[in-house]
């Protein structure tokens, strides 16, 4: 099992490695002290793992389990109120602790209940996807979508440890896999490290601890420099971003975060080389990846809906849209365009 230590405001651990979560009560044990526990996930969870860990934890713990429906759709403030209510009626306290079992979903909407809950109490994050251990379980950002788009409610709350068990992702379903393999791709992007070529040389699982590692560590350095988005350098974390959550947005969230983000990073990479910035090998080794790990669709909404999606970003500066815009794999940049600009682009690459 390996610790890598995040260095922020309340620094803590991920832990990683194969079948980890065997130990959970352990190493829960070892950063906090809790009188009970809140296990929280959704119902495709529960009974893959989520039941597993709460057996665990109640050797050693007073354990609560809360089910919430999957999906993006269970991501808003009813979802976050019920699960407030769920601690309340059974006598949770500042003492005690919050832990997420599931993927980006389950995970954020946990830890918003955490930093919400009598001002704020402990949690884990077991993340069960690619995704969620690669990018949401790591970073400490908590949201609920609100009806004008994504993530437009949170805060920023750190967990006390992050277990990743990569066994977990070995056995996940190819379609998860490969939603969590757009948030692995985007790490490349932002810096070299091997980890497209590899996605295109089906070389992923094969060394599947060793690129979650990778990831953890890009965005460690990241959010150590910028823990709450200050001075820019968390933005990056966003490339293909802008666009992804506009077709999730418009999709009714019925098109995955994953899927979207495949298909944003794709479309910013064409508006960066139309801008004159990135080159066409870049764009189609960015394509290539995409395609590799079957993220690949055609868009199905015209560009004004898109841009009209897009003026609700959280990211965007008075009526500028912020984008992250790959020049080349390894280096990206912040650009702010107007609507117009950003309609006549998409329209040009879609």
């Amino acid at each position: 099992m390996k610790n890598i230590t995040i260095n922020v405001s309340k620094k803590y651990d991920v832990f990683l490695g194969d079948g980890i979560i065997a130990s959970c009560d352990e190493i829960i044990g070892s950063v906090i002290s809790p009188k009970k526990i809140a296990v929280i996930t959704d119902d495709i969870v529960d009974t893959l793992y989520a039941e597993y860990v709460e057996r665990i934890l109640s050797s050693n713990f007073s354990v609560k389990k809360y089910v919430i429906k999957n999906g993006e759709a269970s991501k808003n403030i009813d979802t976050l109120t019920s699960i407030l209510e769920f601690l309340a009626s059974n006598d949770f306290t500042r003492e005690d602790a919050l832990v997420s079992v599931g993927g980006g979903v389950v995970g954020d909407i946990t830890g918003l209940s955490a930093s919400l809950y009598m001002r704020g109490i402990n949690f884990i994050q077991i993340p069960t996807t690619l995704l969620a251990m690669c990018d949401a379980s790591v970073g400490g950002k908590t949201a609920v979508n609100l009806k004008y788009g994504k993530n437009l409610m949170g805060t920023f709350w750190q967990p006390s440890a992050v277990i990743c068990d990569t066994e977990i992702v070995k056995n996940l379903p190819v379609d998860i896999f490969n939603e969590g393999m757009a948030e692995v791709i985007k790490c490349d992007i932002i810096r070299k490290c091997g980890i497209i070529d590899a996605v295109i040389e089906d070389k992923i699982k094969d060394n599947i601890e060793a690129v979650v590692e990778k990831c953890i560590l890009l965005k460690k350095d990241i959010i150590e420099k910028d823990e709450f988005e200050k001075s820019g350098q968390r933005k990056f974390l966003n490339v293909g971003h802008t666009v992804a959550h506009a077709i999730e947005k418009l999709s009714d969230y019925k098109i995955s975060h994953g899927s979207a983000v495949g298909m944003g990073l794709i479309i910013e990479a064409q508006m960066s080389k139309k801008l004159g910035y990135c080159d066409n090998k870049t764009v189609e080794k960015i394509t290539k990846a995409v395609k590799k790990s079957n993220l690949y669709f055609d868009i199905p909404y015209n560009p004004k809906d898109m841009v009209c999606a897009m003026k609700k970003d959280k990211k965007n500066d008075n009526n500028l849209i912020s984008f992250v815009l790959p020049k080349q794999i390894g280096e990206c940049f912040e650009i702010k365009l107007s609507p117009e600009e950003t309609e006549n682009l998409i329209s040009f690459v879609i």
